[in-house]
């Protein structure tokens, strides 16, 4: 686990500062100076362009991720074929799928004209963005093989984020109009893709070897099925985690604007996902090598700790925004009020996905990695349904409860099936301490007297709530991969 805390902590610092960048976006400039509508269109736009995307790349990050242990046992560097394999996969697949957007550009434009005009006549925005980050997600499965998450990390949460702001910047002093904004956003994972791709050049990681080697030739028709059923798999869960926006923005009355609202709820949501992702990222590599070496007993580790572990640092955001929630709709005003209890039920779907580990890449790395798509498919068969019919039912509430619902029912799956199959399962005494502590924490913050300055009302809240939680955390030793990365810091700290 050292390689993964080690990386983690430098991966999570990247992502919270992106994050800082990207709340600085999201909720102070975006607010001033855009309309709701106009804010819905970004969300949109993106959201549909990684579903689109997840079709372009055809497998190809998922094969780098679970053959790449393969190609580096067997082949030198230099006459590996997998990096040219992939990359012409994964163009042919931009290809296809633009040509297909513009076929069914139509089709695509009637589901959205009613409630969300305006994506109508910003349709061309979706071509660059699903070229650009199909290839960004390839070149970021390289970069995870071969255990450079931290450069990745940095290029998908901070770099992608100051592009955002600096055109932000060039619109508000009027550098730029409206309409070349929205064309310069649809370009924002380009700066990613070009710095990504010649980190990997440059450091030999990304040959471009036209011979097809023995170790592809042994293994295509495992590498073809894999990709093909992955590939499915994977972009059932890029629209079911996706699906929700965007049916609002074609299903709802709101339209965009309620897109936009359910958007910011989801926002303060993808906080929690950053210890995931980083986590999973350095985790991957380590579960698909520990799986080609049969050990069993490594995946079994990882799993308990990676679910221990995020669900303490998922409590720990959750429990700081949710305290907070009432000052940012202060700050955003009344219209942003539903994302409260938007973030609460959202909230705590995301803690059901965090406490269950890393499950995904479990099941996705095995012999049994099909069922990491039926799984997905499983999730999407609910999350579709679910997600049309209480969106109609509760409005912008539809999809926060259609979430919690398909997740809960998803995670369940799954713990079974890692149970049933490998007798691995993620929770120990812990947990229960964990999620106790939490709960007692969040209850005494929540009734401490609000504060008419909002300023000073974060600050006493989050004080109080960081030092009732981190303080009970380290004093029961909950976690000893928390434990340690504390005792290892003062000790730094104490040899300056």
């Amino acid at each position: 686990m050292g390689i993964i805390r080690k990386q983690s902590i430098y991966s999570s610092i990247f992502s919270y500062l992106g994050f800082v960048v990207g709340a600085v976006n999201k909720l102070l400039i975006f607010p001033l100076f855009f309309s709701t509508t106009e804010i819905g269109l970004t969300t949109v736009a993106v959201d549909l362009g990684l579903v689109f995307a997840s079709l372009a790349t055809f497998g190809s990050n998922s094969v780098t991720a679970k053959f790449f242990p393969f190609y580096k046992a067997y082949l030198p560097k230099k006459k590996n074929d997998l990096p040219a394999l992939t990359l012409f996969t994964c163009i042919g697949g931009c290809i296809i799928i633009t040509l297909a957007l513009v076929v069914f550009k139509g089709f695509i434009i009637r589901k959205f004209g009613q409630n969300s005009a305006m994506f109508v006549t910003h349709y061309h925005l979706l071509y660059p963005l699903v070229v650009t980050i199909a290839l960004f997600l390839l070149f970021e499965a390289f970069a995870w093989s071969i255990q450079k998450t931290v450069i990745s990390n940095f290029l998908r949460e901070v770099l992608f984020r100051v592009v955002v702001l600096v055109l932000l910047l060039l619109y508000i002093y009027k550098v730029i109009p409206l309409e070349t904004f929205f064309t310069l956003y649809s370009y924002i994972y380009l700066p990613s893709v070009v710095a990504l791709l010649i980190y990997l050049i440059s450091t030999g990681n990304f040959p471009i070897n036209f011979s097809i080697s023995n170790v592809t030739r042994r293994m295509h028709k495992r590498i073809a099925s894999y990709g093909a059923l992955i590939f499915s798999g994977s972009m059932l869960n890029v629209i079911s985690r996706t699906i929700d926006v965007i049916f609002l923005a074609s299903q709802s009355a709101g339209g965009l604007s309620d897109a936009n609202v359910f958007s910011y709820g989801s926002y303060m949501i993808s906080i929690m996902d950053v210890p995931q992702r980083s986590i999973v990222a350095i985790a991957t590599p380590i579960i698909s090598q520990a799986w080609k070496d049969k050990n069993t007993q490594q995946i079994h580790e990882i799993y308990q700790k990676t679910s221990l572990n995020l669900l303490i640092v998922g409590f720990f955001i959750w429990g700081v925004i949710f305290l907070n929630m009432h000052n940012a709709i202060k700050y955003l005003g009344s219209a942003y009020a539903p994302m409260q209890w938007i973030f609460i039920v959202m909230g705590v779907a995301k803690l059901i996905d965090l406490g269950t580990g890393a499950n995904s890449q479990i099941l996705l790395l095995s012999k049994y990695w099909r069922l990491d798509f039926i799984t997905n498919m499983l999730f999407v068969a609910m999350a579709l349904p679910l997600n049309y019919t209480l969106i109609h039912k509760y409005g912008i509430y539809g999809p926060a409860y259609a979430n919690l619902i398909a997740l809960t029912v998803f995670n369940s799956v799954r713990l079974f099936y890692i149970w049933k199959l490998f007798r691995l399962q993620p929770f120990t005494k812990h947990t229960f301490y964990a999620i106790l502590i939490a709960i007692i924490c969040v209850s005494i913050v929540h009734f401490v007297p609000i504060i008419p300055n909002l300023y000073l009302d974060i600050l006493l809240r989050t004080t109080i709530f960081v030092l009732l939680f981190a303080t009970s955390i380290l004093y029961f030793n909950i976690s000893e991969d928390l434990t340690a990365l504390f005792q290892h810091t003062l000790q730094r700290f104490k040899k300056k």
